[in-house]
């Protein structure tokens, strides 16, 4: 193996590592990071713009895809913001009997969404199981978010989300009424999101960018005019909504699922009908923002946790 020195800089001396031992490191190195608190699930998505740019005076579109980050974040009465960890490749936040909870979801758009959040497999409007894209919607203002703080129950009331053991969700009584093992998809909470591509069209057209490619003079200085997007929100048409896809939640699904979500204290919630018509988002799976939970896991009981040889007497 060749090590190769920056010429004139004293270098440590420096211990090769055999293979087996690397690999050791880098494992636990692996471990180390995977165990680090992350503080919000996401999913990074392009998304089609049809900007307008005003470039020396002269009119052009645009088309391109910047990526997005939509962000889920799972609030604790107790403890705020709750980190997250990853199993199985996904999310995983570790949930404590009766800690009551909510579910924050951000807009990165200029224009509102509408995104479909289930936990445990429910929609949290309907309390039904729902396919991705067809269940009842949360409705979110561009660049905004909204907190969801339990099950809506009606149009003016909601009940908390809170851990609880699988027998005790909400899920599993709603499964009993229905006689289906709703139950089965206990430890799980899914946000996919949707939005309109005419509605996103026509902010870009009532909000164009401004280039100068030349400098130009104001006194005896000179200045070179920056390119500069507007912030300010439009609305437009909506377009015909897609077909509905199905929801499964088995990719990358821990093995484990001791926890479930209750239906807990009523609260005030009002919310209003809105009519709404997309056809970009997250219609599969593999996009939607999906975080797993459960307890915390406890050793496995010993049944001969003092097992020794008799000690003898002097």
């Amino acid at each position: 193996m060749e090590l190769f020195r920056a010429p004139g800089v004293e270098q440590p001396d420096v211990q090769i590592l055999y293979l087996e031992d690397l690999m050791k490191t880098l494992n636990a190195i692996l471990a180390l990071l995977l165990a680090v608190p992350v503080h919000a699930a996401y999913q990074t998505m392009p998304v089609k713009t049809r900007q307008i740019i005003f470039e020396n005076g002269v009119r052009r579109c645009e088309v391109t895809r910047p990526s997005y980050d939509f962000r889920v974040e799972i609030m604790s009465d107790d403890e705020g913001l709750k980190g997250e960890t990853y199993r199985g490749s996904r999310p995983f936040v570790t949930a404590r009997p009766e800690e009551r909870y909510a579910v924050r979801l951000y807009n990165p758009l200029p224009v509102r969404v509408a995104v479909n959040l289930t936990v445990d497999g429910l929609n949290s409007l309907t309390g039904k199981p729902s396919g991705i894209s067809d269940g009842t919607k949360w409705m979110i203002d561009p660049y905004s978010f909204i907190t969801i703080r339990g099950w809506q129950v009606n149009g003016e009331e909601s009940r908390r989300f809170f851990f609880t053991p699988k027998p005790k969700s909400y899920a599993k009584w709603r499964g009993d009424r229905m006689g289906k093992d709703l139950s089965a998809n206990c430890g799980v909470i899914g946000a996919a999101y949707f939005w309109s591509q005419e509605e996103l069209d026509s902010y870009y057209e009532a909000n164009p960018q401004y280039r100068l490619t030349q400098a130009y003079s104001v006194g005896a200085k000179e200045f070179a005019l920056q390119d500069r997007l507007a912030l300010a929100g439009s609305g437009g048409l909506a377009s015909r909504a897609a077909a509905a896809l199905p929801y499964s939640a088995s990719l990358a699904e821990p093995a484990r699922k001791k926890a479930g979500t209750g239906m807990g204290e009523r609260e005030s919630h009002p919310t209003e009908m809105v009519e709404f018509n997309y056809d970009q988002g997250m219609y599969r799976l593999s996009q939607a923002i999906v975080i797993y939970y459960d307890f915390a896991e406890t050793p496995a009981p010993n049944p001969f946790p003092a097992l020794s040889y008799a000690p003898e007497m002097p």
